[in-house]
């Protein structure tokens, strides 16, 4: 049986528990009770926590069902960085149920030595510390995989549809990925060039629209970071006379504050008051065809993992 493990950030449960988990992210560093009163604020208008988890354990169990309809046989884990269940704990729970095998799948399509490379490193760490003999196979980008792009362009389409009676030249299709500080992304990151890759195959799919690459979620750490922001293109659109904004979450797979809030609330808000109408389209979270969409991206790098096994041993002989 081969253990699957689904990473993501992670998500406090509770207000209760915000400031512990944002002191996971700082490195332990408590933040500040004015930063902490903002961040509670956040979280209390999208209902007093994030359903992150929630969502993920809902993938995990989706997922399971579809890949064990074959052959193989499949169990599925969720770990978190930040937050419970944290990933060496489960890492320590796939071994106590002495799985050798573990495919490790950052529910985020595109790669980055900053997000994913760090969820890589975690991994890894939380191995070397706990001292366990298992062999982890990691995917690190499924930006261009034929399901996932075509349930994204479904999305996309159903968004469109809600500007009924409006044209599709006439609506702007923003999508929307995670920033990235530039100082800690090497020369050859392939994040941005993947983010294009994933519009470039969607559009094949989803038909001839007007689209922008934007960027959310920017830290508080010194730098420049990936840019242009959203708020920068929803201004310069309004400049241009634009009346129509569709927003697609291009690194974000899961609702979570940065769709619920971010997206759904900050954003929303903003281009309202430039005078357009606003739209987001729904998150993949855990619909039918996303979870095909998973199922093959798996199978397909145990397929290739194993061809690779085969030649390295035919190499020994």
């Amino acid at each position: 049986m081969i253990a699957v493990l689904l990473i993501a950030f992670g998500s406090p449960d509770s207000i209760e528990s915000i400031e512990s988990f944002v002191a996971n992210i700082m490195g332990g560093r408590k933040p500040s009770p004015e930063q902490l009163q903002k961040i509670k604020e956040r979280y209390q208008k999208i209902g007093g926590y994030s359903p992150l988890l929630d969502i993920t354990r809902k993938q995990a169990i989706a997922l399971e069902k579809k890949l064990n309809t074959g052959e193989k046989k499949f169990k599925v884990f969720v770990g978190m960085r930040y937050w419970h269940p944290f990933i060496k704990d489960v890492l320590n729970e796939i071994s106590d149920k002495k799985f050798e095998d573990v495919v490790s799948l950052v529910m985020s399509p595109h790669y980055s030595a900053v997000s994913t490379g760090g969820y890589i490193r975690a991994v890894n760490g939380a191995r070397t510390e706990l001292n366990i003999n298992i062999n982890i196979s990691f995917i690190k980008n499924w930006h261009i995989h034929p399901l996932f792009i075509e349930v994204l362009a479904e999305e996309i389409k159903k968004g469109l549809a809600f500007f009924d009676g409006i044209r599709a030249s006439e609506i702007q299709v923003v999508f929307s990925a995670h920033s990235l500080p530039l100082r800690l992304m090497p020369d050859d990151d392939p994040y941005l060039k993947q983010l294009k890759e994933t519009i470039d195959s969607v559009i094949k799919f989803a038909g001839n629209i007007s689209w922008h690459l934007g960027f959310q979620s920017k830290g508080i750490g010194r730098g420049e970071w990936l840019e242009p922001s959203i708020d920068a293109i929803l201004e310069k659109l309004s400049r241009e006379g634009k009346r129509y904004v569709l927003l697609v979450p291009l690194s974000f797979v899961s609702d979570h504050i940065e769709t619920l809030y971010d997206i759904d609330i900050i954003y929303k808000k903003l281009a309202e008051s430039l005078g357009m109408t606003f739209h987001r389209t729904d998150s993949l979270n855990d619909s039918p065809k996303f979870i095909e969409s998973l199922a093959g991206i798996i199978k397909g790098h145990l397929i290739i993992a194993n061809a690779k096994n085969v030649v390295t041993d035919s190499a020994r002989l």
